[in-house]
């Protein structure tokens, strides 16, 4: 087991503590443990630990390290680390490595995988680790920032949980835990006050507010915010019954203090609580299931404020409009559904609503059979996380269009590109990038632009656009890097390193990072569809026809639902079908935005199925948008693909008119 939140400690099962040989095999092992699963090259190890010495005795010291950890790994009975002559990869299983640990469970995002996170989250990561080494510390400080705000979601979390359920004993045990962590935590002290409250204690809760308020002047040298001073307020004027009711049912007089809350930057919103329409008691029970199922999915989206649950649910049973709601919470959308049981069927009903206007921006009616109750909840939170999803992207969209583009904020320009980016022509890919150079300028560290302007490169360079497709595909390369750096927990960012490290003929490093991005959001449909146009090409069929499929239940109308229907083309004709690539290769040609590549699918599989007119009238659309196309700008675009595929397309395309 290793541990490295709190403290460095390395012990075997039995609980022996191990004592590594030095400071540097500490930094080392620790370093490599919480870039896994992906190995580090030999000479970013050498350079980040030895950097102040030559190359030569920089990789000599790493190897001499190595070997002693790897001695000491022989002795304890195990594998410490994996190597070979290029690279270093963590040998311990992942769930021995706390920090790990806590991601995974983080991840699954069920209220016992977060108690779980919470226990192991002791401390900040690596304490007194720093090595005076620029690289190093530049490293440990980054990632102790991101296990701070992983630990903050956490406790977060957590403690809305114990609040929606009146577990006021679990909501102070974790709220003081999080304090211990970050003592000047608001939300911490808030729930502290409220638990007081909800238990009697009036002057429990003055007394919280005072450790608060202390806390901030000497941690931040600030004030407290609004919210908790406004909390203060309604403890000092009302009586205990009153505030004790309070805390457990949303009143209008809550929903509107503090007054002029700010909406964030990001599309914000808010689950609320789900009805149950009839049917037995326990529907109740799987109605706030699903509703907490499905916010936390949300949660994990970066492009997507979401407020706790332990604050929505509070208007379980008020009657207020959306727009006072949407105040009181601080929102642009809210999340309302109802779920009715009978006859053993399951009907529940979405909506999402602009609390603005009151809009319906969408909704659905999803009807299933309760055959299996968890498999029905996860499948029906994962559909519906999805959609919302996407919908708030195209909600957003909308919003930004009709703004004066100077007027554009990072997030509007960044959604203000992402509308002509989908579009797929030169001109609007020109003007996506425009718009994403406007989000760069307004915000450096919007990780979301750079994965933007890394897209238009990854267009023009798989479109063939310019002259030089070694330029267009290292600027696709570069920004895509810059948005994983900036933010590494973005899926997004790793989709679009995922297609550039393709153009790259990098497949197996692709197929990494598309993993990662569907590891951080399952339910991202763009994710599992390019692991399906990789795998579809030269990798596994199989797992291209599963990729595809999965996306389109997640995103049944995504822009790049040509996309997906022409991988399907592409599997099928892996898999000798011509007839159903035909089918496919056709629907995906009449999609709205579908390129020239995509015409071209159609054409060699109508070719293929013997469909030699249709196969003909696709070579002549092809001929007016691109006169010079030819079989060898398809091949050079799908550089992947299977030999025995390749040679079809070469032998199949000069009789239906498209030139070798």
């Amino acid at each position: 087991m290793l541990r490295v939140l709190g403290g460095f400690k390395l012990a075997r099962a039995d609980g022996q503590v191990l004592e590594l040989p030095g400071r540097k095999a500490r930094m080392l092992l620790s370093f490599v443990a919480l870039n896994a699963p992906r190995p580090v090259s030999r000479e970013r190890l050498a350079g980040l630990l030895w950097g102040d010495g030559g190359d030569r005795q920089a990789l000599h010291s790493l190897r001499q390290c190595l070997l002693e950890l790897r001695r000491l790994g022989e002795r304890a009975g195990g594998e410490l680390l994996r190597s070979d002559r290029e690279s270093v990869a963590l040998g311990l299983p992942a769930g021995c490595v706390d920090a790990l640990a806590v991601q995974r469970l983080t991840q699954e995002a069920t209220p016992g995988s977060l108690r779980a996170a919470a226990d192991i989250c002791s401390g900040i990561l690596l304490p007194g680790a720093e090595a005076g080494l620029e690289d190093f510390d530049t490293w440990l400080a980054g990632e102790r920032a991101r296990f701070a705000r992983i630990a903050a979601g956490v406790f977060s979390c957590l403690t809305a949980s114990c609040e929606a359920q009146g577990d006021w004993g679990g909501v102070g045990s974790a709220a003081e835990r999080w304090l211990v962590l970050d003592p000047a935590c608001e939300e911490a002290h808030r729930a502290l006050m409220r638990a007081c409250i909800a238990t009697g204690r009036r002057s429990d809760a003055v007394r919280q507010y005072r450790d608060c308020a202390e806390a901030l002047r000497r941690h931040l040298d600030a004030e407290p915010e609004a919210e908790t001073k406004a909390l203060l307020r309604r403890i000092r004027n009302s009586d205990n019954a009153v505030l004790q009711a309070s805390v457990s049912v949303a009143t209008l007089g809550d929903a509107q203090e503090p007054e002029g809350r700010i909406m964030p930057v990001k599309p914000s919103l808010a689950v609320l609580p789900f009805a149950t329409l009839g049917g037995p008691a326990e529907g109740g029970g799987f109605a706030d299931a699903l509703a907490l199922d499905i916010l936390f999915r949300l949660s994990r989206l970066r492009s997507l404020f979401v407020i706790s649950h332990g604050s929505s649910f509070r208007f379980r049973d008020a009657f207020a409009d959306p727009h006072t709601i949407g105040r009181a919470l601080g929102v642009r959308y809210l999340v309302t559904g109802t779920v009715r049981i009978h006859g053993g069927r399951l009907r529940l009903t979405v909506e999402l609503v602009e609390t603005e206007t009151g809009a319906i921006v969408w909704s659905d009616v999803l009807d299933r059979r309760l055959d299996d109750v968890f498999a029905i909840q996860d499948e029906l939170t994962a559909r519906v996380a999805a959609s919302l999803e996407a919908e708030i992207e195209t909600a957003e969209i909308r919003r930004a269009l009709v703004r004066d583009p100077a007027s554009l904020d990072a997030w509007g320009a960044y959604h203000r590109g992402l509308w002509h980016m989908f579009r797929f022509t030169r001109d609007d890919n020109e003007t996506a990038r425009g718009f994403f150079r406007q989000a760069v300028r307004l915000d450096p560290f919007c990780a979301r632009a750079h994965a933007g302007l890394s897209f238009t490169h990854f267009q023009d360079a798989f479109l063939h656009r310019t002259a030089d497709h070694a330029v267009e595909t290292d600027r696709a390369y570069r920004f895509a890097e810059q948005s994983v750096a900036l933010d590494q927990r973005d899926p997004t960012a790793h989709w679009v390193l995922g297609r550039a490290l393709w153009l790259l003929k990098r497949q197996d490093d692709a197929v990494e990072e598309l993993n990662i991005a569907v590891d951080l959001n399952p339910n991202f449909a763009l994710g599992h569809y390019t692991i399906a146009f990789v795998q579809a090409q030269g990798g596994d069929t199989a797992t291209a026809l599963r990729a595809v499929d999965l996306a389109q239940r997640l995103s049944p109308i995504d822009p790049l639902l040509f996309g997906m229907l022409g991988v399907r083309a592409l599997a099928c004709l892996n898999l000798g079908e011509y007839a159903q690539a035909a089918v496919w290769g056709e629907r995906a040609a009449g999609r709205p935005n579908a390129h020239v590549h995509i015409h071209a699918i159609a054409a060699f599989c109508d070719a293929l199925a013997d469909r030699r007119d249709e196969a003909r009238a696709y070579a002549d659309r092809i001929r007016q948008t691109a006169p010079s196309y030819r079989c060898a700008d398809f091949l050079l675009a799908f550089r992947t693909l299977r030999p025995s595929v390749a040679d079809l397309i070469r032998r199949t395309g000069p009789g239906i008119g498209i030139p070798p």
